[in-house]
């Protein structure tokens, strides 16, 4: 009921309905990636056997979510770090986009709450807040994630750091500011390498990753550029390359 009550709130508020949306519009998905570090491993042993501890409390993204689109909620759906979860049916249209944990107390407030894009299916990607340090205050980048705008042979360059980086794909040199991304094309299984360059305390750029992508028939990349939030890390940023397969664009009747 409380879940149910906070997503009738969110579509009272946005002026949105799913009754306003056009009947013959097509389905269209969202889906997640938690980027971050995994707290380290802790264990303690009870009458000789090990038992692995539970991570500390904002360590770790919500095992499991509940989202609400505006009046329905979709089933649990898990969260991992640096997984791309399975897609979710998202309604047309504009609206809001409620995220509730699923262990939430009674009278929580939603763990995130953003609008939706108008049109297209669309990727939702989470990081904990670089000045917090913790998953309970969680920052969104939401990109298109279909077929017309993430097709097969592109790669998608993302930056959910908090700070611009430089980025070098063969002759091309590119400043990505924070929260922002492009895309390129590779031709199928052509090696296509790339560098991420961040401004050291000199002001000069020095190079924090080199990698290649490489794609066979049907499959798009992601190269994500994101916050180090581990303990003890050496660098400032991580660089995570996703590549996967591209979803098919919709035949013309």
């Amino acid at each position: 009921m409380r879940i149910h009550n906070l997503l009738c709130l969110a579509v009272c508020l946005s002026g949105t309905s799913l009754s306003a949306a056009p009947k013959n519009a097509a389905a269209r998905q969202v889906r997640f990636l938690a980027l971050g570090e995994l707290p380290p491993f802790q264990q303690e042993i009870r009458d000789n056997v090990r038992y692995e501890l539970e991570p500390p409390a904002g360590s770790i993204p919500p095992r499991e979510i509940v989202l609400g689109f505006g009046g329905k909620t979709s089933e649990p759906t898990p969260l991992r770090l640096g997984r791309i979860s399975a897609p979710l049916k998202a309604p047309a249209g504009s609206g809001p986009l409620v995220l509730v944990r699923r262990d939430a107390a009674e009278n929580a407030e939603p763990w995130l709450s953003l609008t939706r894009p108008e049109t297209g299916d669309f990727l939702v990607l989470l990081w904990r807040d670089a000045k917090q340090g913790t998953w309970e205050k969680v920052r969104s980048l939401v990109i298109p994630d279909d077929a017309v705008n993430a097709p097969a042979g592109s790669v998608r360059y993302v930056n959910v750091s908090p700070v611009t980086v430089g980025i070098v794909i063969g002759a091309e040199k590119l400043i990505l500011e924070a929260g922002k991304w492009f895309a390129r094309t590779v031709a199928v299984r052509v090696e296509q390498s790339f560098e991420v360059l961040l401004t050291d305390t000199t002001g000069s750029l020095k190079r924090l990753h080199s990698g290649v992508v490489l794609q066979n028939p049907g499959e798009r990349s992601l190269v994500l550029d994101y916050h180090a939030d581990g303990v003890g890390q050496r660098r400032p940023l991580k660089v995570s390359v996703q590549r996967e397969q591209a979803p098919q664009a919709p035949v013309r009747k």
